[in-house]
C-alpha cells in the first residue's frame, strides 16, 4: 500500500495540491509549491490530506480506523491489567481462606495438571442441587488436595498436592462451581513423600469426620506451614524450584513473612 502511494497527487486543506514523494510506516513526505512537508501517516489523511484517488483514500481511512481500534484495545488491556493489580494489592485477606478438597488418589495428578476443581453442590436449603459458591476462595487461596487410601480411616488422610488459585478468580462471582487455578503455581507430591493432613491440626483422640462436603476452609498460616514442609520434601527434585516459587508467591499475596532461608537467595 505504501509504495503504491508514491507519486500520488493529494490536496491539503491549506497548502493546496501536492505530490507524495516519500513514505514510511509512520511518516509521509509531500512536495508542495512552497516546498516539502512531512506528516504523520496515516493520521494526516483523516484530518487535512485527501488523495485524488478515492479508492486509495478509502484504504487509508480503513487503515487509520483499524489503528485507532487497536490503540483503544491496547489501552483497554492496560486499564484492565492495572485494575487487576489494584484488586490484588488491596483485596482483604481473610485469615481462613485456604480450601482443602477431598479427592480420589488416582485423580489428584490430573486435577493438578489442569488446575481446575469443582466445589460440588449444596446438599440442602433453597439452593439444594446448585453449584456451591466458593465465597472465600480468591487469588490468595490455595486448593489443597487430600485423599484417603482405600479402606483407611480418616486419620490416614494424606496431602496429595496443591495449586494456587488463578489471580483473576473471585469466588463470589463463581456460579458454575469450578475453581480455576493459577497458570504456574502447582505441585504434586510423589507417592513416597506425602504429608499426613491431620498433623497440621489439633484434635482430640477421635479424628473429625470429613462429612459429605467436597471442601473445607482452613487457615492461611497452616497452608504456609504445609508449603514449608513441601519445600523440605522436594529438595533435590525437579519440583524444588517450583515449590519454592509457589511458597514465595503465596506469602507475598497473603502478606505473610517469607522464611528466606528456605528458598535461598531471592528468586
Amino acid at each position: 500500500m505504501q509504495t503504491q502511494l508514491l507519486g500520488q497527487p493529494v490536496k491539503h486543506i491549506s497548502l493546496g495540491k501536492g505530490i507524495i514523494t516519500e513514505i514510511s510506516a509512520k511518516v509521509v513526505t509531500i512536495h508542495f509549491s512552497q516546498g516539502e512537508k512531512k506528516f504523520l501517516y496515516p493520521q494526516a489523511f483523516s484530518k487535512f490530506l485527501t488523495l485524488r484517488d478515492t479508492e486509495k483514500q478509502k484504504e487509508i481511512n480503513a487503515k487509520y480506523n483499524k489503528m485507532l481500534r487497536d490503540e483503544e484495545e491496547a489501552q483497554k488491556r492496560v486499564s484492565e491489567e492495572q485494575e487487576r493489580l489494584h484488586q490484588l494489592r488491596t483485596m482483604k485477606i481473610i485469615p481462613n481462606s485456604q480450601a482443602v478438597f477431598n479427592v480420589a488418589f488416582n485423580e489428584a495428578q490430573s486435577i493438578i495438571e489442569c488446575s481446575t476443581i469443582s466445589t460440588g453442590c449444596y446438599l440442602s436449603g433453597h439452593s439444594k442441587g446448585e453449584p456451591r459458591i466458593p465465597k472465600k476462595i480468591n487469588p490468595n487461596s490455595v486448593c489443597l488436595l487430600t485423599g484417603l487410601p482405600e479402606s483407611k480411616e480418616e486419620k490416614a488422610r494424606y496431602i496429595l498436592g496443591a495449586f494456587m488459585v488463578g489471580d483473576n478468580f473471585w469466588g463470589k462471582h463463581c456460579r458454575n462451581g469450578i475453581v480455576n487455578g493459577h497458570e504456574k503455581h502447582r505441585v504434586c507430591l510423589p507417592s513416597d513423600v506425602r504429608l499426613p493432613y491431620w498433623n497440621y491440626f489439633e484434635h482430640s483422640e477421635t479424628f473429625p469426620r470429613w462429612g459429605n462436603v467436597p471442601f473445607k476452609y482452613f487457615a492461611n498460616s497452616t497452608m504456609q506451614k504445609i508449603l514449608l514442609n513441601m519445600i523440605d520434601l522436594l529438595v533435590d527434585t525437579e519440583q524444588e524450584l517450583a515449590v519454592k516459587e509457589f511458597y514465595q508467591y503465596f506469602c507475598e499475596i497473603n502478606r505473610l513473612p517469607i522464611e528466606q532461608s528456605k528458598i535461598g537467595e531471592k528468586l
